[in-house]
């Protein structure tokens, strides 16, 4: 199964993510795929409190930090184990712009179904799978060609993984409202 949740920045969607986790765990194990790279000192004081938040919490998380191999991750699921990947916009822009995939619309579709054949397979392994991503398309087209070929391949992404998804939600200022299913109780 996999649920699908995405907002704005510091919309709460992370926290909504890992309740869900949380829940659908059921006393399977919890992995915790954390995307985002300290390139900064504002991510490095965002990555610092989502780890924080995860110690403080009473499950413990198997967490896997960016970068990760995905087939190292598949390997290891369980059954009943249950994936948090926060998030799915962090993952794209690294192996995207990691190289010059970024450049032809063809390696570019490439690396987004590879992300996507990757997360299905996760999917397949385990009793769920919670995706996190951003929502960017609000501010309208961007003039650079790299960050609108981006903004392309992750639409594209969030097209399919909802379509396979059993619950989508959109958080708003903390606030969650579920777009697809039954979000998971």
């Amino acid at each position: 199964m996999m649920v699908f949740v995405s907002g704005a920045v510091r919309s709460g969607k992370s926290e909504a993510a890992e309740a869900c986790a949380i829940r659908l765990s059921r006393g399977g194990r919890l992995h915790y795929i954390a995307t985002a790279q300290a390139t900064d000192e504002e991510m490095a004081e965002r990555i610092r409190r989502h780890r924080e938040r995860r110690a403080a919490q009473a499950e413990h998380w198997t967490v896997w930090e960016a970068p990760f191999s995905s087939q190292e991750i598949a390997a290891s699921l369980r059954p009943d184990d249950v994936v948090l990947l926060d998030c799915l916009t962090a993952w794209l822009a690294y192996e995207l712009f990691s190289g010059e995939s970024w450049k032809t619309d063809a390696a570019a579709q490439a690396v987004a179904c590879r992300i996507f054949d990757e997360v299905r397979a996760w999917a397949a392994a385990c009793r769920a799978v919670v995706i996190v991503s951003n929502e960017l398309f609000s501010g309208g087209v961007p003039d650079d060609f790299g960050t609108f070929r981006y903004m392309k391949m992750l639409g594209w992404l969030h097209q399919q993984l909802v379509a396979e998804a059993a619950a989508a939600a959109v958080v708003e200022y903390g606030l969650l409202r579920v777009k697809k299913g039954r979000w998971p109780q």
